[in-house]
This record gives structure tokens, C-alpha cells and sequence, in this order.
């Protein structure tokens, strides 16, 4: 009510302007780490190469693929596998692995852009995490390589590091889009959700419908959105 006893209309709610949240400053920062540009660039036959090997790591674990049995895969000889990868068998590791954080964060990214709200842009991250882990073999065989390098080093020094900062990179985000929501000292909690959605496909029952996935993709959610202390959405 105005001083000379006018009613004023309040006014709605408008969503909140995305350049001004914690969650926009993270974002900006996570898409400029995880430019997609060189790994677009990358030839048709480096490309084969790397699927191959991802396609044969699925199958048969990591450390049974040798540069013989890729080579076999490919129906090429090996000397052609060098020939585009010189480091070998790790450097096919490494940008394999690359391959795999960056195309996970791309999707990532197109997922949040549309966002409304913070509340909004937590669930679309959710979701688009269990749907891929659920969905993609690979995922659970990068976490697995991932973790077992933070006990026992496995994967090359400076790769090691650029995983470790990729993943801090990623955990950032929901620190940010928590701070939107009010929410402090969620640091903890954020390595829980995640840890929650690695493992999506241990207490996710695999379905082959949309209807189905779309379930599971509900029960993350919900899950870790009480691990962060929140309301159901």
C-alpha cells in the first residue's frame, strides 16, 4: 500500500538474470576449459582409432588391449597406429580419456544453457549425468581408471593433474549452483552426489524405454537433492 492508501499490484517473478548468479560465472568458465574445437579437429582416422579403442576397453578391460589387438580391430598394422598416435599406447589413452571428459561436458553444457532457474539448472546437471553413465559403457570404465589412479597412479603425471582439475572443474559447478540456492559448505555433499550418479548403473535397474530411463533419471534427482539437503523439485 502507497502513503496516500493506493493498493500497488506486486509485481511476478521473472527468472533471475543467469550473468549475475554464481552458476553463470562457473559455467563460463567450465565451456572455456572444455572447448571442444581441437577435439572436433581431430582427423577421421585418429577418431577410429580412439573409438576402437573405447569400443574393445568396454569389452575387455583396458590392459588387454594391446596395440596388437587394436591393430587387429582395425584391420590396419600397427606401424599405422603409430603413425598417428608416436606416444603409443598412452598417448591412445590419454586422448581416449580426453575424448571422453570433453564430449560428457559438452553435452553438459547444452543441457544447463537452457536453465531458468537455479533450481532448474541443478536437476538438468543430474539428469544429464545418469542418463550418460546409464546410457554410455564407457563411462563406468573412465571412473573406474579415474579412481583407481587418485590411490595408485596409473595414468601419465600431467594427465593425472588435468583429470584431477577437470573434475574439480565439474564439482565446482554444483558448489555454484548451490551457493544460488542458498546453500554453503556443500563441498562434501557435492562428491557424494557424484559419487551417487558413477554408480547410477549398481542401483539403476537398465531399462530400454524412455519412460523407463526418465524413472531413473527422477530417483537421482530426488536422491541427491536430499543428499544437499533440498526440496523435491
Amino acid at each position: 500500500m502507497t502513503a496516500n492508501g493506493a493498493t500497488t499490484k506486486k509485481k511476478k517473478t521473472t527468472s533471475e538474470p543467469m550473468a549475475t548468479t554464481f552458476r553463470q560465472l562457473a559455467l563460463d568458465e567450465f565451456a572455456r576449459q572444455f572447448d571442444t574445437a581441437h577435439i572436433d579437429d581431430m582427423s577421421p582416422a585418429k577418431r577410429r582409432v580412439v573409438e576402437a579403442f573405447l569400443r574393445l576397453c568396454v569389452v575387455h578391460g583396458m590392459q588387454s588391449v594391446s596395440m596388437r589387438t587394436l591393430a587387429k580391430e582395425l584391420d590396419i598394422k600397427a606401424p599405422t597406429i603409430y603413425s598417428h598416435f608416436p606416444g603409443g599406447r598412452d598417448e591412445i589413452i590419454a586422448e581416449s580419456l580426453r575424448w571422453h571428459f570433453h564430449h560428457f561436458c559438452s553435452a553438459l553444457v547444452d543441457a544447463v544453457r537452457p536453465a531458468k532457474d537455479a533450481s532448474s539448472f541443478l536437476d538438468s546437471m543430474i539428469r544429464l549425468h545418469f542418463v550418460r553413465q546409464v546410457q554410455l559403457p564407457e563411462s563406468n570404465l573412465w571412473d573406474l581408471i579415474v579412481g583407481i589412479d587418485r590411490s595408485v597412479q596409473i595414468l601419465p603425471v600431467d594427465l593425472s593433474v588435468q583429470v584431477a582439475h577437470w573434475v574439480d572443474l565439474y564439482e565446482s559447478l554444483y558448489i555454484a549452483v548451490a551457493r544460488d540456492l542458498g546453500l554453503e559448505d556443500v563441498s562434501i555433499k557435492v562428491k557424494m552426489v557424484n559419487t551417487l550418479l558413477e554408480g547410477s548403473t549398481r542401483w539403476f535397474e537398465p531399462t530400454k524405454t524412455a519412460k523407463g530411463l526418465s524413472r531413473g533419471a527422477d530417483q537421482a534427482v530426488a536422491i541427491a537433492r536430499q543428499i544437499l539437503g533440498l526440496a523435491a523439485s
